[in-house]
């Protein structure tokens, strides 16, 4: 026991949930030489076999699965210790102020919510809606504790904040099963000259509005932008009715109806999410927040190249 860390225990957790060295290997941080060297650590320290690995699939040993079930309590023991120590602080109540466009559905903001909520069970949350241009000022302002955004020009060199990369996507097309275009892998900025397009309201992030339509001028049309919208759900029953083409962010697309599919678009500069917050944080509930957030991130970005 004195030479197992508890890094092996989480990447042997990690690597339990998944049975997929490389996406275990992405979520841990971890190269997948490392983890791999981890792991055959571990089970020299336990002396037994955790795993049967093949060409096909790994799966768990009984003795892999018997540690799995027993981690799992320890783990949820820490995370109820750690609470514990926290409320005894007179820190019994935690308020979280994320600013963030909500038009844009970031698919890693619910889990990672749903997770910090178990840690802090009393936590409240506040949601302003603001552009990462906004956020960068409300952080100074110490009016957010954290943002989320898609920044379309450098930040500014004297900006007192901390920037991290969380997500990237390529712009992509929402349309019905059955449109003419949906049975293409991929799609040419030119194929949207015929479309009857649904975006964003350019109030949402003009810059990007305004790249979308500066792209399709220089592929030789105006974009017919048929409705502009504040929520993605409408445009997502806008599409289901037949009223056009939904143009967004793949992101925005992650779960999406029956009956309707996104398809990429080439010419188009990929779209990144970053996280803003400020160098000198030391709110732990903060803390955690951005720890859980890029774990929740990085999830949603594997299952996007899947």
């Amino acid at each position: 026991m004195r030479s197992i860390e508890l890094r092996q225990l989480r990447y042997f957790s990690i690597l339990a949930k998944e049975l997929h060295f490389g996406r275990a290997a992405d979520l841990a941080f971890v190269s997948q030489p490392a983890l791999s060297q981890q792991i055959a650590k571990l089970e020299e320290q336990v002396g037994m076999q955790l795993f049967v690995r093949d060409r096909r699939q790994v799966t768990l040993t009984p003795s892999g699965a018997a540690l799995r079930d027993g981690l799992d309590k320890v783990f949820a023991q820490i995370e109820l210790s750690l609470r514990l120590a926290r409320e005894a602080g007179d820190h019994a109540t935690f308020e979280l102020s994320i600013g963030l466009v909500e038009y844009t559905n970031l698919p890693f903001v619910p889990p990672a919510l749903i997770r910090l909520q178990a840690l802090y069970p009393d936590v409240k949350i506040v949601r302003h809606e603001m552009n990462s241009v906004q956020q960068i000022d409300a952080l100074a302002k110490r009016q957010i504790d954290i943002g989320f955004g898609v920044p379309t020009a450098p930040l500014p060199p004297d900006a007192q904040l901390q920037c991290e990369p969380l997500l990237t996507a390529r712009w992509s097309l929402l349309m019905r099963a059955d449109h003419r275009l949906a049975s293409l892998e991929r799609l040419e900025i030119s194929d949207l000259a015929a479309e009857r397009l649904i975006i964003f309201a350019r109030a949402v992030n003009p810059p990007l509005y305004d790249i979308a339509v500066e792209r399709c001028r220089a592929a030789g049309f105006m974009p017919n932008f048929v409705y502009e919208t504040m929520q993605s759900q409408v445009g997502y029953a806008l599409v289901e009715q037949g009223l056009g083409t939904m143009l967004g962010a793949a992101y925005v697309f992650t779960s999406l109806p029956a009956g309707l599919l996104a398809c990429p678009i080439e010419g188009f500069d990929a779209l990144t999410v970053h996280r803003f917050s400020r160098p000198d944080e030391s709110n732990p509930l903060v803390l955690d927040f951005i720890d859980i957030a890029a774990e929740e991130a990085r999830r949603v970005q594997l299952s996007m190249r899947a």
